[in-house]
């Protein structure tokens, strides 16, 4: 009986850790940039021994626990707006963002970018876009253009260099909100291969790689699953209360 606690106690942790990435990817379909995230299965063994006549032998039961999530970080489809201060990245390349609260340079697709009070071009509240020495661009001006390789020149003639960072499409990267990232193994930053094809689009932004459909299926799933969980939880339950009735009648 115990086992049986077991299993649909893990069932309902585990799914509702999916239900948990499943809504927050749902939350943020219409945030520019952002990646959805899949929560990883993983599976452990407890070793059993079943009797079969006068033969025994050992058996496996499999419990399945959510061991983290992965990173989707292909490239979400594109929206014009015709603003120079909305950029859009083509290729596996990151902005660099100097986070405002703990200076950490960190990585986003979010290209929807505004002008501060001090003229430094930044990612609203989040930080400072930086160039590509890791310094902020206080361009002072939102009338300015960029070329496909990210030199950004205002109508006053002064270039800037937009700070870029390559991450290769089968690594994983860590998420540190819902739209800044930092890659994993301590890659560096502002890595762009020689060889690397990239361009930059201004006017353009990247909306989010959430696939709705594909999420409601997934959130359907995982909460008939969770409801079934509950339900054995609430059988085994009245089992071991019966039987537990059941005993104290003999004695």
């Amino acid at each position: 009986m115990l086992r049986g606690y077991y299993t649909a106690a893990n069932g309902i942790i585990n799914e509702q850790r999916i239900l948990n990435v499943i809504t927050n990817n749902l939350a943020n379909a219409k945030t520019a940039g952002y990646k959805a995230d899949e929560a990883i299965p993983t599976t452990f063994a407890e070793e059993l021994l079943l009797i079969n006549g006068r033969h025994s032998n050992t058996g496996t039961i499999r419990y399945r626990t959510i061991d983290y999530t992965y990173t989707n970080t292909e490239q979400g489809s594109f929206e014009n707006t015709g603003s120079r201060l909305d950029m859009l990245l083509v290729g596996n390349i990151y902005f660099n963002i100097e986070e405002r609260r703990t200076g950490e340079t960190l990585l986003t697709r979010n290209g929807q970018f505004t002008i501060n009070s001090e003229g430094y071009l930044t990612l609203g509240t989040t930080g400072y876009v930086l160039d590509e020495n890791g310094e902020r661009m206080q361009l002072g001006t939102a009338d300015f253009q960029v070329d496909r390789f990210g030199e950004l020149t205002t109508d006053d003639g002064r270039v800037f260099q937009l700070g870029l960072s390559y991450v290769a499409p089968e690594s994983d990267v860590e998420k540190v909100d819902d739209n800044l990232m930092r890659p994993y193994e301590d890659a560096p930053i502002g890595n762009l291969p020689e060889d690397l094809i990239y361009r930059v689009e201004q006017g353009w932004f990247e909306r989010s790689n959430v696939d709705l459909a594909e999420e409601t299926i997934a959130a359907m799933d995982a909460q008939h699953v969770f409801t079934a969980c509950s339900s054995a939880l609430k059988i085994v339950n009245s089992m071991n209360q019966l039987a537990v009735n059941e005993l104290a009648s003999i004695s």
